[in-house]
């Protein structure tokens, strides 16, 4: 096998060093301007802050000139006002004195009735018959105590003598 006319290939060396870049290319003229878009909403307004500290008080101004006093005829009406206030007031007071003295008299009167009252008469004992009693009811109701003591002091007297 030797030599036949065919010649055969080696292997391929190694690659050589790559090329450089070249420059690039200048830019282009600028565009035209585009049209402005629509306005955004607003946003939403934020909290507001803290109230800052108080200012120290200017100067006191000058005092103005005296003023003029109204007339006679704008005062008189606004002091007819108050007089009869007063009047009315002064009546209002004397009228309540007055219900405070008729009442006080009032009760002195009763209290001299009620210091003045028999309490023990008869007057006051309930009979039944609304309160008023008749000398004849009187009379027996009296006998009939009467009759209760006598009977209580016998028995007293009976107790007494068989003790003994």
């Amino acid at each position: 096998m030797a030599e036949s006319g065919v010649a055969r290939r080696g292997r391929a060396g190694p690659h050589g060093p790559r090329g450089k870049p070249g420059p690039q290319g200048k830019l282009g003229p600028q565009g035209k301007r585009g049209e402005a878009g629509p306005q955004g909403k607003a946003g939403e307004q934020g909290a507001s802050g803290e109230p800052g500290p108080q200012g120290t008080p200017g100067p006191r101004g000058e005092q103005g000139p005296p003023g003029s006093l109204p007339p006679i005829e704008e005062v008189m009406p606004w002091l007819h006002q108050v007089f009869q206030a007063f009047e009315d007031y002064r009546r209002q007071r004397e009228r309540e004195a007055a219900e405070r003295e008729e009442l006080a008299s009032q009760q002195r009167e009763a209290l001299k009735i009620f210091e003045n009252a028999d309490l023990s008469g008869s007057d006051f004992e309930d009979d039944g018959n609304g309160g008023f009693y008749d000398e004849e009811h009187r009379k027996k109701k009296d006998k009939r105590k009467d009759e209760k003591k006598n009977k209580q002091k016998k028995k007293h007297k009976t107790k007494n003598i068989d003790e003994e």
